[in-house]
């Protein structure tokens, strides 16, 4: 399964973990196909750690699940922090995923167990490379400390393969089983 986030500096060609990450890979492709993060930044960059986005306020406060509010965390002992463009779920504690993503620069192992990790980079490593040079605002102000000068945008992605749709499964809860629709 893979997708490709077409950016204002670069495409990040991205494999989804529907397999092992099968909730959270629904609602990130759920988002995908509706449009909810065209148009939305990178908001958050830090050198050496991640770059985060997927928020459509741009403050590193807002975005929803495709359910609305929040949902569960989903760890699986082959889905880690173990290299540089690992996609995961940011969170504000313990299942507390929405609709903000952060791509990894780096091995991150005390992220695991912490953060969804649904995903890892296939192609776009020059990109991701201009991602962690960019020049951030900095200051004292934590908003703004890690935000980007000129933010890259996502302008729009493109799913290639999803599988959950391919064989009609959804997930109508955030909590609840999966569901087959013809």
């Amino acid at each position: 399964m893979s997708v490709t986030l077409h950016t204002s500096l670069g495409d990040l060609k991205l494999e989804i973990f529907c397999d092992t990450a099968p909730r959270t890979s629904f609602n990130f492709l759920a988002l995908a196909a509706s449009g909810a993060y065209d148009g939305t930044e990178f908001h958050r960059n830090i050198k050496g750690f991640m770059i985060q986005g997927g928020d459509p306020t741009g403050t590193g406060k807002g975005g929803d699940s495709i359910w609305g509010g929040t949902f569960e965390d989903e760890f699986h002992p082959d889905n880690i922090h173990d290299r540089r463009g690992i996609v995961s779920m940011a969170n504000k504690g313990p299942n507390t995923n929405r609709s903000q993503f952060f791509i990894t620069y780096g091995s991150q192992p005390h992220l695991n167990n912490m953060y969804t990790t649904f995903g890892r980079l296939l192609d776009g490593w020059e990109v991701l490379d201009q991602f962690e040079r960019l020049p951030c605002v900095g200051g004292p102000k934590k908003s703004l400390a890690n935000k980007p000068i000129n933010p890259p945008i996502i302008k729009g992605v493109t799913i290639h393969a999803n599988p959950l749709a391919e064989e009609g499964i959804v997930y109508p809860s955030k909590t609840g089983p999966p569901e087959r629709v013809q």
